[in-house]
């Protein structure tokens, strides 16, 4: 195991691990500023041959200061959690490593400018603006979606239906974010596009359907994949084909939001890497092959994948369950859940003595249920019968 793979970061729950297992052979090294926010490392079960490494994952020059002084000679360097693929991809540049322009990763994350790109190609996204510091009473077109620039997780995304909400909305956000974007809020499912890209090809991993709830801020609760839509489905990948060639996309995974407006589809944002903790998981079902190798492949070797293929009858879902009053969670009972029709995993997301907040983001799931079926719609019902047997104490 000659091979040092450094992984900056990965998604809060710990998803991402997966590449840990699976029987690869070669060396980790998990970088991160908080070791604690990951479940396998407050349990322990790191794999052998994973080293986590405390150090400021949002300061460039710790990281790279820190691989020298480990003494590294990293054969690849990515990471898995949204706000860390732009330094990771620098410090990757930095030795030497596969990786994409840094400033195309840049410009993926800020939302304005990547929209303001797309729509002088020809791509349909909503109409947007930043808001000014103070705000003034000139928007018409209420509700609006109220937004981090360069949010990531669905941390921050708020809903206005008309000014005064506009004004809570942007007192929220202001202390958090340098920048607030204000757009249109299309009306229609929203999908996502998963996709992978291999020394610049692109291959389709398929649509994943997402429903939303209002808590009353906008949380993805549910998702299931692969999804089939019709005419649309080949007519998305090529939306988003056309786009990553375009943009000179070269490496990795993408994850691509649209909703489906009566009008077609209108392309919400471009995440340059894996798609969040549970898309990761049904890929990895779907597909019946380990999407995190292939990652790793790729950064390694600049191509490591040729194509994926969706399995027959291998439909998937997840829905998350929040917090719906306040309080210190006391104990789960899932017996009941567990044995619902093609459940095949309840993933805990908090621990006993943990103070439960009414839900705003994914900072407050409690848990993922996730069933199987032939279809997606069919695994889809089963996870929300299941869900509705969860019981949860608060004291």
């Amino acid at each position: 195991m000659n091979t040092v793979t450094i992984v900056i970061e990965t998604v809060t729950t710990g998803t991402g691990f997966n590449i840990f297992y699976q029987n690869m052979r070669q060396l980790f090294y998990l970088f991160t500023k908080k070791p604690g926010k990951y479940s396998e490392v407050r349990n322990k079960q790191i794999p052998a041959n994973v080293t986590v490494v405390e150090v400021d994952t949002t300061n460039e020059k710790a990281v790279c200061a820190k691989i020298k002084d480990l003494g590294l000679k990293p054969s690849a360097i990515f990471s898995l959690s949204d706000g860390f693929v732009e330094i990771a991809c620098r410090v990757a540049y930095d030795f030497g490593c596969v990786a994409n322009d840094p400033e195309l990763i840049a410009l993926c994350r800020n939302k304005q400018a990547l929209r303001d790109r797309l729509q002088k190609i020809g791509v349909k996204t909503p109409e947007h603006h930043l808001l000014p510091a103070k705000l003034t009473d000139t928007y018409k077109n209420y509700p609006y979606i109220v937004k981090p620039n360069s949010g990531t997780g669905s941390m921050g995304v708020l809903i206005a239906h008309d000014f005064a909400e506009l004004e809570q909305c942007h007192a929220r956000l202001k202390p958090q974010y340098s920048e607030i974007l204000l757009e249109e809020m299309l009306l229609g499912p929203l999908i996502s596009n998963e996709v992978f890209v291999s020394d610049g090809k692109v291959l389709d991993l398929g649509l994943t359907s997402r429903v939303l709830s209002d808590f009353p801020y906008f949380v993805e609760e549910g998702y299931s994949f692969p999804m089939d839509v019709g005419p649309n489905k080949v007519e998305i990948f090529q939306i988003s084909k056309q786009i990553l060639e375009k943009l000179g996309y070269q490496h990795g995974p993408v994850h691509i939001e649209y909703i489906l407006t009566a009008t077609g589809p209108v392309l919400v944002e471009i995440n340059p890497r894996l798609a969040g903790g549970p898309i990761g998981n049904m890929l990895l079902y779907c597909l019946q092959e380990n999407i995190y190798h292939s990652i790793c492949q790729e950064y390694l070797t600049g191509k490591g994948a040729t194509e994926f293929n969706l399995q027959a009858e291998h439909g998937m879902a997840v829905v998350s369950v929040f917090a719906t009053v306040e309080g210190v969670l006391a104990g789960l009972e899932l017996d009941l859940a567990k044995k619902y029709p093609g459940i095949v995993k309840i993933e805990i997301l908090k621990v006993i003595g943990d103070k439960l907040a009414l839900a705003h983001d994914y900072s407050g799931e409690i848990l993922r249920v996730y069933a199987t079926g032939k279809t997606s719609e069919e695994a889809y019902y089963r996870t929300l019968a299941a869900k509705n047997a969860v019981k949860i104490q608060l004291k």
